[in-house]
């Protein structure tokens, strides 16, 4: 017999490593493809119109196309967010100001309005910049919060 091996066990095979390796080395063959998007989450809603301050927490998540969480990606991005609002009165702020720090794959982003009038159609966006990674652009995405009249 021949010293060496010319046959290649499956993938799905143990070969020694956990599950939890073998997934994240399955989601970062993905990210090296380019199976990469990010998802804000809410991307839209509809709080009633109010003059108290508010809050409403986001989550930016860096996806494949099937939705699964890329939880190998940890990362902090100068510049990585803003916020933006069309309210007469009142002031969308967020936490963290401008650095979207990512952990496991997902970053929390908390948007918050001053206590003054949000009217009925006034609107409060989170943008996530553009972002690369490892050499793919992956598009700008939004959050909007628009308040309606129930």
């Amino acid at each position: 017999m021949a010293r060496g091996s010319t046959s290649i066990p499956p993938p799905s095979l143990d070969l020694g490593l956990s599950p939890g390796i073998r997934k994240q080395l399955a989601l970062f063959a993905k990210a090296l493809a380019g199976d990469m998007v990010m998802v804000v989450t809410p991307a839209t809603k509809a709080p009633a119109p109010t003059a108290i301050a508010w809050t409403q927490d986001f989550y930016v998540e860096l996806q494949t196309a099937a939705g699964e969480v890329h939880t190998w990606f940890n990362k902090s991005v100068a510049t990585g967010h803003s916020v933006g609002d069309t309210s007469t009165a009142g002031t969308a702020s967020l936490s963290p100001a401008t650095t979207t720090a990512w952990v496991d794959g997902v970053a929390k982003i908390t948007m918050a309005g001053d206590a003054q009038a949000w009217l009925n159609t006034e609107t409060a966006t989170l943008t996530v910049a553009q972002l690369v990674v490892l050499g793919y652009t992956l598009s700008a995405k939004t959050g909007v919060l628009t308040f309606t009249t129930p």
